[in-house]
């Protein structure tokens, strides 16, 4: 709210109390003196004459919200990309049950059904994937490029991959815009074949 009109909207509050405020002691007076409290009521007249002008003078200083030729209020701003673009974004760190991580192929399939949306091939030794995505909920898997073997961010990843960890469901990640998902480390190399689904 402007200072223009916070301003008039003190002034009537004022008024309104210092008027109302007259009027209850002039009555008191009047029934403690028996009509002494002719000043109070003038100036509760002249307080009041003062309220009546207050609602022209607020229309000269309230400002007119900007319209369209149409008469139409202008459309508020877009919000920034970053908010409504269609990417989100997986990012995680790579890893392999052996000396050096080969090329791995990191795959996000769709949780629902289960069809590969996006896929990145990383270099031998690359220890981070990132996979840009429509916003919605995934899997991570990633593969050897010959599809031999695969490691998923499963339960067992968030439990530690300790002999305990037996739990080999893949995990759902969900992404949207200006959401983005880190920290999927697709880890799992330990999992029953078939747990996974195939290299596409």
């Amino acid at each position: 709210m402007s200072r223009n009109l916070i301003i008039p909207l003190l002034v009537t509050a004022v008024v309104a109390t210092v008027s109302l405020g007259c009027s209850l002691v002039g009555r008191a007076v009047d029934s403690a003196t028996g009509g002494a409290a002719s000043t109070l009521e003038a100036m509760q007249s002249e307080l009041e004459q003062a309220l009546s002008t207050l609602p022209a003078e607020m229309g000269e200083v309230v400002p007119d919200l900007p319209l369209e030729s149409d008469g139409v209020p202008p459309a508020l701003p877009p919000l920034p990309d970053e908010l409504t673009g269609d990417g989100a974004t997986i990012r995680g760190s790579l890893s392999y049950p052996s000396e050096g991580i080969p090329a791995l192929r990191v795959v996000a399939f769709n949780a629902l059904g289960e069809e590969p949306v996006a896929e990145v091939e990383t270099q031998p030794g690359e220890s981070s994937y990132e996979l840009v995505v429509p916003g919605g909920v995934y899997y991570v898997v990633a593969y050897t490029l010959d599809g031999s073997l695969a490691g998923g961010y499963t339960a067992a990843v968030l439990c530690g991959l300790t002999a305990a960890c037996t739990d080999h469901i893949l995990l759902p990640v969900p992404v949207g815009p200006g959401m983005p998902a880190e920290a999927i480390d697709p880890a799992d190399w330990y999992a029953p074949e078939g747990t996974y689904p195939p290299a596409p």
